[in-house]
């Protein structure tokens, strides 16, 4: 905590690239977003943006750079990444760091940061958000929190425990005192991310999911699986197959060339079967030679040159596998 204030003067007059995971979502946005407001540069990500963060960005007025060069500035400062590949450029030569995906009690156990070692200045601490490490640090150095501060750093809360969902007493905390900072409520947030428009917008996406939906039953647990058209979709999928009583949620959608499936499974599952999506979707992506996966116990994503609809058939058919091996009940 006591080297931030080093690292404020050490920066200050440098020509800054603010830089996030690639397809940022509100907590990348709005980490780099706050921080900039004390340390003016450009902000920028790979991908572009997701479509949360696409009405959050122009709700601050800002235009993010998309695939900017790190080479191009004289110092890097990454947010809320834990691997090199998820940047989606160049790893910059000289950078600081700021993200929570490290091993403690939250939905992110089992992650370990690997850019924390060549990090010339790093705060890397397990936590529900980088947001929330942020406001950890301002709270400390009474860093004066404004209005659009204050919602850039609520956003990133609240999307990264899926609307609280997720969220522990140091997660309400730290929103509490934002909200309290700017002098706004929780709707207020929700109006710049979550607007009834947007929600209008993405109902007949997820409707022809819901309508497509599949249910499998392994043992005492139920599997429910959908498809969707995009990965801004796929999370609400997600989070409504959860909402229906599923005890894991499959879902999957075209990521450019190849199919994405997103799993997630409930808390119960992992404490009645023993069930650990890493290592389940890490033995398929083995099998089939996928592009791209990671997870937790809980959470879990694989990216394949597969038809959507197989790919889902291959997580579904692993997770029902395991649990069938499993002896555990529901609790």
């Amino acid at each position: 905590m006591d080297d931030f204030h080093a690292f404020i003067e050490a920066m200050r007059g440098k020509h800054l690239l603010h830089l996030g995971h690639k397809d940022a979502d509100c907590d990348a946005l709005g980490s780099a977003y706050a921080l900039s407001c004390i340390l003016p540069g450009d902000i920028g990500f790979a991908n572009g943006l997701k479509t949360t963060s696409r009405d959050l960005a122009k709700w601050l007025g800002l235009n993010p750079l998309i695939d900017p060069d790190p080479e191009s500035y004289e110092y890097t400062i990454i947010y809320d990444t834990k691997v090199a590949s998820l940047l989606g450029v160049p790893l910059p030569t000289r950078y600081a760091l700021f993200d929570h995906h490290e091993p403690g009690e939250h939905r992110f156990a089992n992650f370990h940061n690997e850019l924390a070692g060549g990090a010339n200045w790093a705060w890397v601490q397990p936590a529900d958000s980088t947001c929330s490490l942020l406001v950890e640090l301002f709270q400390a150095h009474a860093v004066t929190i404004d209005t659009k501060m204050a919602i850039a750093l609520a956003a990133g809360i609240l999307t990264d425990t899926a609307w609280l969902r997720h969220a522990d007493a140091e997660a309400l905390r730290r929103l509490a005192f934002v909200l309290e900072s700017a002098g706004l409520y929780v709707e207020d947030v929700l109006a710049v991310v979550d607007s009834p428009k947007r929600r209008a917008m993405r109902r007949p996406a997820v409707l022809d999911a819901v309508r497509g939906m599949h249910e499998s039953v392994s043992g005492n647990w139920s599997i429910l699986s959908a498809q969707t058209d995009s990965l801004d979709h796929g999370f609400v999928v997600l989070d409504l197959l959860d909402q229906l009583g599923s005890d894991v949620s499959v879902v999957s959608f075209p990521r450019g060339n190849r199919a994405m499936v997103m799993v997630e499974c409930s808390g119960a599952v992992v404490e009645g079967a023993g069930i650990d999506l890493a290592g389940i979707l890490g033995e398929l992506a083995s099998d089939i030679k996928a592009d791209e996966t990671w997870g937790t116990p809980v959470l879990g994503r694989i990216i394949a040159p597969i038809p959507e609809r197989g790919l889902m058939k291959l997580c579904v058919d692993a997770v029902s596998e395991r649990l069938s091996n499993e002896k555990g009940d529901m609790p």
